[in-house]
């Protein structure tokens, strides 16, 4: 499924978390689609494909005390409105 994940952190953890991003490795089962920085805004949004919860888990952990991340669940806007249709 595909998720859409923003993280977000206070500027006093950015070095800390520039530390973690250059040696995280996404999960095997985890297809990353593209990584994104809001410029001046501490916030990262990541689109990537999980199979399951324990596969977002393996994402959000390392990263738990440093910021929040908030993450939903997301459809290609055209398959969405073939779905509402048929509602």
């Amino acid at each position: 499924m595909l998720f859409v994940l923003w993280f977000k952190w206070v500027p006093e953890n950015t070095s800390e978390l520039l530390g973690l991003w250059k040696d995280f490795k996404y999960p095997q089962e985890v297809k990353l689609i593209g990584r994104y920085l809001l410029i001046g805004r501490h916030i990262s949004v990541a689109i990537f494909d999980a199979p399951n919860e324990e596969a977002i888990l393996k994402i959000t952990y390392p990263f738990r005390e440093i910021g929040v991340p908030h993450i939903a669940p997301a459809l290609p806007l055209e398959e969405a409105l073939e779905m509402m249709e048929k509602m």
